[in-house]
């Protein structure tokens, strides 16, 4: 029998890649092993989820503070195989082939080159760019490129890291220095889902990419500048409630007019934003939202709305209701944003507060507007949303409905992100100093 190899995951939320992998691993990987996850204090349902599946692991590590990767030292400390496999937790690992699973190919490559102490595999969803410096790898044996990885189901020999694991450059650096080669095989295949962060956890990177600094560092995110822009709280206290407004009257395309500022595109990037003057596109339906009760809507805009739209005008405005234009009709008041909630919205959305508070207004935005919309209530609201129809509208068949994605915007991370380049490099500094002493106490044992 083969003695089974420990596999350490580090988690810290994105469940949906957590799950993927897990999944994975266990109908892909035909090898004996023993599946260990360590976890970062990840939030309730990535908690919760490894809870009610802990029979699917050899053992669940529950950290009381996110450790970054120096997590991984206790997955490591908590195992005692000759070989084990250390990985990030978004690696969807590849189909079994002819010679074997992943980690079958992988223990035998490693018996193959007994002077490798570590082994990763080599991801299949990675840009040309990221892939490039594998060119200029030497090739061993046309099966091993000897070079540094991430922490992509490395497949590490115990004796050959000597020192607490701190970072997958360092361990990189520690192997070496014990007398062992690194590299990555180079037909060994696996799909980084990490690869869809700015997509669909960009929040995530922020946060990673803020953590830089004197104890622990990442890189900057050039995929960030593609991502959406975050909402502000306020601006989903104000879109929650016309939002719901607009969904009960069974409106399904509506189009912004600023007044000033757009809100319904800022939550929401599929809905096209216009100013005054533009040419609006004939659709069934128009929404304007004044972000103060004080503010009245510009006429003009109101005017430009109710000559655009189809069938309907959305208002979202002070306690006094706009004067409709001729062949419009008032059909519906309802109550806006509570006022205590809209305040408490605007104050979580100051840059000192959004730091302190660690929301995402990306990942959790469709609970926000849910949230905010459940907000609308009482008759003492400063804020109103008025619903007008057009008396005689045009058939169904003749609307346009606007397919113009709203203007893109630079990301704006959840959390201001401080350029810390000095504090950057002392951490790589220290970790390497504490690397080089801890190895020079391992040789003289």
């Amino acid at each position: 029998m083969a003695e089974p190899v420990d596999i350490i995951l580090l988690s810290y939320n994105r469940l949906d890649f957590l799950v993927a992998m897990v999944e994975a691993l266990e109908a892909r990987t035909l090898w004996p092993h023993q599946l260990t996850v360590v976890d970062n204090l990840s939030g309730p349902e990535t908690r919760q989820w490894l809870r009610e599946n802990g029979g699917r692991f050899h053992q669940v590590i529950w950290n009381d503070h996110n450790e970054h990767l120096a997590g991984f030292q206790r997955g490591i400390a908590a195992t005692a195989g000759e070989l084990f496999v250390l990985s990030d937790a978004d690696i969807v690992v590849s189909e079994p082939t002819a010679d074997g699973c992943w980690l079958t190919r992988l223990v035998a490559l490693a018996e193959r080159h007994p002077d490798f102490g570590l082994l990763g595999v080599r991801l299949d969803s990675v840009t040309e760019a990221r892939n490039a410096p594998l060119e200029d790898a030497p090739l061993i044996d046309e099966e091993i490129l000897e070079t540094a990885t991430g922490v992509w189901l490395n497949l590490i020999r115990r004796k050959a890291l000597r020192i607490p694991y701190m970072s997958d450059g360092i361990t990189c650096h520690a192997v070496r220095r014990s007398g062992y080669r690194v590299g990555i095989a180079a037909d060994i295949y696996a799909t980084h889902l990490g690869d869809g962060d700015p997509q669909k956890h960009p929040d995530y990177l922020a946060r990673k990419q803020g953590a830089s600094g004197w104890r622990t560092t990442y890189p900057r995110y050039p995929e960030l500048a593609e991502s959406s822009r975050p909402p502000t709280l306020a601006a989903l206290a104000l879109a929650g409630p016309l939002l719901s407004a607009i969904e009960r009257c069974d409106v399904s395309a509506v189009v912004e007019l600023r007044a000033p500022h757009a809100v319904l595109a800022a939550v929401d990037p599929r809905i096209a934003s216009y100013g005054a003057g533009d040419e609006l596109p004939r659709g069934p339906a128009i929404a304007l939202a004044s972000s103060s009760a004080d503010a009245a809507v510009d006429p003009a805009l109101l005017d430009q709305a109710f000559a655009a739209a189809s069938e309907w005008v959305f208002v979202l405005a002070g306690a006094a209701p706009p004067r409709p234009a001729a062949d419009w009709t008032l059909v519906g008041e309802h109550a806006g944003p509570d006022p205590v909630v809209l305040g408490l919205a605007r104050l979580a959305s100051r840059p000192r507060w959004r730091r302190r508070l660690l929301y995402s207004t990306v990942e959790h935005r469709d609970d926000w507007v849910a949230l905010f919309a459940a907000s609308a209530f009482g008759d003492d609201g400063p804020l109103r949303i008025y619903a007008f129809r057009r008396t005689d509208p045009p058939p169904a068949e003749g609307w346009i409905a606007s397919s113009t994605p709203a203007p893109p915007s630079p990301f704006q991370p959840p959390l201001r992100i401080p350029r810390r380049r000095l504090g950057v490099l002392v951490t790589k500094l220290r970790r390497l100093i504490r690397a080089e002493w801890l190895l020079f106490r391992a040789r003289g044992r």
